[in-house]
């Protein structure tokens, strides 16, 4: 019989993040899973597949993150349908706003120089 609580744990795949809660035991002790969050989508749900490509450090500027949470997935083009592993960059949170700043201006941009016919009525 436990008489103190266990520590949380490690992620059993990933071995960085900690894991999700799974209730109570009859003793009254939190029970965890085997994953972390963004393990458990990619193996049980098949629509999050490419967390898998979340790697452990940001692909840009170096940094090594204390949790897994403080890395986001970016999407080199943009574009968020296209789930590619060749699509996906593993990036910190600053690195990832500069991207998505950069991505804004360029479609900004070429929304500018598209012009309109005011003579042709649709």
């Amino acid at each position: 019989m436990l008489t103190e609580q266990p520590a949380r744990p490690i992620c059993k795949k990933c071995n960085f993040t900690l894991v999700k809660p799974n209730g109570t035991s009859k003793h009254g002790f939190q029970k965890w899973h085997k994953y972390c969050v963004d393990c458990a989508k990619a193996l049980y749900n098949k629509d999050f597949n490419y967390l898998q490509h979340k790697g452990m450090h940001c692909e840009k500027c170096g940094f090594i993150p204390q949790d897994a949470i403080q890395l986001d997935l970016v999407y080199k083009d943009g574009i968020i349908s296209n789930k590619n592993s060749n699509n996906l960059i593993t990036m910190c949170a600053n690195c990832s706003r500069i991207h998505r700043k950069k991505i804004k201006s360029i479609k900004k941009s070429i929304l500018s120089t598209l012009s309109v016919d005011s003579d042709v009525r649709i």
